[in-house]
């Protein structure tokens, strides 16, 4: 069977860190850190998720190194829940057609493998996914059995195609001078003006069973239906397969029976029988829903995790004159290639010996993970790469390395004393910034033809940071780099990914576009045109703010468009996010440079969470952190405000348990800590607890979305006020709170061919945002959040009457739009070209 493992990602602005992808006929694997944007990059370079049976994570488990599992495990889940509809449409043909329905495929199993708090990160995750279709099982590896044991070599997981080792090593107690060497904290279980170090002392990760227990039973369970609660009873009724705990302060500890325990003893149980989710159902016992529960207290992961992979080993070539020399029956052919002896002429028994050539030994190869200098000594004491058996028939390793790592003494020493393997390093410093998304680049060159003020060219960089590697063995990380290790060792560096040609791409806007981008030009510059715009926009303040699209697309990241985020930035008064999907901080690097990424965060003052779905937030964490590193750099004491609901506050908690991201740092002017409470409606000065953030008040007004769904209103200092609605229905009640808002930001999830299916996903059409802007009369309208089925927005040419004489200018976001308050107007006389141009990507 065919094997072979390629490169997915490497360190860039849109994909942090490395991804190998292991395939062969019949299964995938993904080693190494699953960061933000790998779904993305998977789906840039046509690479399946759908199929992948195991996820082994590499290095620290924190969400920094990992904060792109959650995305991917929904995208696994959304195509196996995708290609399970294929079949049920496909039987429902069959039965109207009078033929019987074929079996379903059996669902597939997806393993998670990982050092400590692996658990904790997806149960933290509970509050925003749950009830997943797809079966998950994690491993989270707490021992090596090689630590008391060297000469066992036992492979701590082997499927039918690969055989793993788990290689741990151990980080020494270190304060980052970046982090807490100079910050004081107020996270749990820490007290307020103490210094906390990275990995914290005298406390060790907790129990991980109650986070795994949610984490496959509630989470990703493989089914659409589950219990969502924990039930009150006694020891006594209990039967021997049922799932219970124990309440321990705040959380709960798996249940352990022992002989001493009395009958009447309170536990919870798991509602997983017929009898049990009858009594659920009639509602009689006292019930403890799992998203409410907190999560034991854990401490951050002192492990990084590195791997020794190899294929399974191949059977040598079945030899036909031989097997029919000893008389062999064909029919029993298949036997001797499946082990078997058979018999042969004259009685004599054939072993499979007798008629296969040499078995030919799996290849293999190491991720040698070192996410930083105090994992430098334990990694290289590990008694695995002193065995030879556990090092024989390595072809190639992977180095996974830190910041400044490649250069390591030590690091060099190992490949040095190491030429028969082939060495391939893989950290910021030796992979070049490339563009990843080459569609969405692409794009933007195009888009910049056209409109050059509002579509910047992006910054990247196709060198690296690194002089060439000078040894022949040594060579630096490039997506696509394949190398095929059954059934012929064969490197492959053909499929390399190229360079992006964004020259090549500005030439090829049709002469009939450019042709509309000049009639756009020549009225956006017209005197009398510039003169009406000044007129009717001199009592609209701040109109030197910026709106910035990082995101304008819903559900999953796509070719063209990333998920939902829009960045304000307010001239004088500070920067705003509002909502952060997976990759945003990507996108801001991506769009405006490491150096315009830092000024962003030095002026970031507040983060809007409009609702829990995943597509809005999973990017929130690293914007935090990435703040809060910025703020630690410039000894800046200023803290930032957190818009959001109580359940994403509690899941920022339970996450700054594995890292410190800045927790200590965020102030919530719109909830409490009581992830139950309501949300504040209205947040004023009083609820800003001293810090300037910029702003006057926040408003919040519950839409018709998932549960706790909010469109937020943020009056700034200057008097500027702009609406945001989130994902929602069309709501007179957002339009009566937010009348005369400067600007509107409003999703468009479907065109006006798809009212009913917006209706059912509780989504607003084109029309229906357009309604709203209307009657809220709003001066400007920036629509956003498309359905990932559209290549092309369709037009909103012209402009729309508001409440006034005044005109409303509405424009449609793109991915990278930079556009000012005051340049709406200018910005929409481009509409026509844009428009024309993505009728050509369309046709």
């Amino acid at each position: 069977m065919a094997s072979s493992v390629e490169i997915a990602t490497t360190p860039s602005a849109d994909t942090p860190h490395t991804c190998l992808f292991l395939r062969n006929d019949r299964t995938q694997y993904i080693f190494g850190r699953v960061g933000e944007g790998t779904q993305r990059a998977f789906t840039s370079r046509k690479l399946p998720t759908f199929g992948t049976s195991n996820v082994f994570l590499s290095g620290h488990v924190n969400w920094e190194q990992n904060g792109g599992l959650v995305g991917y495990l929904l995208t696994a889940a959304n195509s196996a829940m995708a290609s399970l509809d294929a079949e049920l449409e496909n039987n429902e043909r069959l039965i109207k057609k009078g033929k019987s329905p074929k079996p379903l495929s059996s669902q597939a199993l997806f393993k998670v493998h990982a050092a400590d708090n692996i658990s904790h990160i997806l149960a933290a995750s509970r509050r925003f996914i749950f009830r997943q279709p797809l079966l998950l099982k994690v491993h989270e590896y707490r021992q090596n059995a090689r630590d008391n044991d060297p000469v066992n070599i036992d492979p701590d997981y082997q499927d039918d195609y690969i055989k793993v080792w788990n290689v741990p090593s151990d980080g020494i107690q270190a304060t980052s001078p970046l982090k807490r060497s100079r910050e004081s904290s107020t996270e749990p279980g820490v007290q307020e003006g103490s210094s906390s170090p990275i990995l914290k002392a005298g406390r060790v990760p907790s129990d991980p069973a109650f986070a795994q227990f949610v984490t496959e039973s509630f989470v990703f369970n493989g089914v659409l239906e589950n219990s969502l609660c924990l039930l009150r009873t006694t020891r006594g009724e209990l039967g021997p397969d049922d799932v219970a705990f124990v309440k321990h302060e705040s959380s709960f500890t798996r249940y352990i029976p022992s002989d001493t325990d009395s009958q009447d003893m309170t536990v919870w149980v798991y509602p997983t029988t017929k009898e049990w989710k009858e009594k659920e159902k009639e509602g009689k016992l006292p019930t403890q829903y799992l998203e409410h529960v907190a999560l034991p207290k854990t401490s951050y992961s002192q492990t990084s995790m590195s791997y020794i992979v190899k294929t399974m080993d191949r059977r040598g070539k079945f030899n036909v004159a031989a097997a029919s020399s000893y008389g062999v029956e064909k029919m029993d052919y298949k036997r001797l290639i499946a082990g078997e002896s058979v018999q042969g002429k004259d009685g004599q028994t054939v072993t499979p010996e007798m008629v296969l050539g040499d078995t030919m030994p799996g290849k293999g190869f190491i991720v040698a993970d070192i996410p930083g200098r105090e994992f430098v000594d334990s990694f290289f004491r590990r008694p695995e790469w002193k065995d030879t058996r556990l090092m024989e028939n390595i072809f190639q390793i992977y180095w996974i390395l830190g910041s400044g790592l490649s250069t390591d003494p030590q690091v060099l020493k190992f490949i040095e004393d190491h030429r028969e393997f082939r060495h391939i390093i893989s950290s910021p410093e030796t992979c070049p910034n490339m563009i990843t998304h080459p569609g969405s680049a692409e794009l933007q060159m195009k888009l910049h033809r056209i409109d050059p003020d509002r579509f910047s060219i992006l910054d990247y960089n196709n060198r690296t940071q690194a002089t060439a590697p000078s040894s022949s063995t040594v060579t630096y990380g490039r997506t696509g780099h394949n190398v095929q290790l059954m059934p012929k060792l064969t490197v492959n560096e053909k499929n390399i990914s190229p360079f992006v040609d964004l020259a090549g791409a500005s030439a090829e806007v049709s002469a009939a576009v450019l042709q509309l981008a000049e009639e756009g030009k020549a009225k956006a510059s017209d005197h009398a045109f510039l003169a009406q715009v000044e007129e009717t926009e001199k009592d609209i303040p701040s109109r030197d703010t910026e709106i910035i699209c990082l995101g304008t697309g819903s559900s999953c990241p796509s070719k063209y468009r990333n998920v939902c985020g829009t960045l304000i930035r307010v001239p004088g008064i500070g920067s705003y996010l509002l909502d952060a999907g997976e990759g945003t901080n990507g996108q801001i690097r991506r769009l405006f440079g490491d150096d315009g990424a830092r000024e962003i965060m030095r002026d970031l003052k507040c983060v809007v969470i409009s609702h829990l779905h995943a597509d809005h937030h999973l990017g929130a964490v690293t914007v935090i952190k990435e703040w809060y590193n910025q703020a630690v750099r410039d000894g800046n004491k200023a803290n930032l405000a957190m818009v959001c609901n109580g359940p994403f506050r509690s899941f920022l908690e339970e996450v700054a348990l594995v890292e410190d991201f800045g927790l200590h740092r965020l102030f919530f002017p719109s909830c409490t800590a009581n992830p139950g409470a309501p949300d504040r409606p209205l947040a004023t000065e009083e609820h800003f607890q001293g810090n300037d953030c910029g702003l006057k008040a926040v408003k919040r007004i519950p839409v018709n979305h998932c549960r706790r769904s909010m469109a937020t209103e943020l009056e700034f200092s200057s008097g500027l006020r702009i609406a945001w609605s989130g994902d929602c229905r069309p709501s007179s009640d957002f339009a009566q709170a937010c009348r005369g808002t400067h600007l509107l930001i409003h999703e468009c999830t479907f065109d006006d061919d798809m009212k009913s299916h917006a209706s059912a996903k509780k989504h607003s059409s084109l029309s229906e945002a357009l309604g709203v802007a209307r009657q809220m009369e709003a001066r400007r309208t920036l629509l956003t959040h498309f359905s990932q089925r559209y290549v092309k927005a369709k037009s909103v040419s012209g402009r729309l009457g508001g409440g006034s004489s005044e005109e409303q200018a509405v424009l449609m976001g793109h991915d990278f739009m930079r556009v000012k308050l005051g340049d709406f107007q200018k910005a929409a006389c481009y509409m026509p070209a844009i428009d024309r141009l993505m009728e050509d990507l369309a046709s």
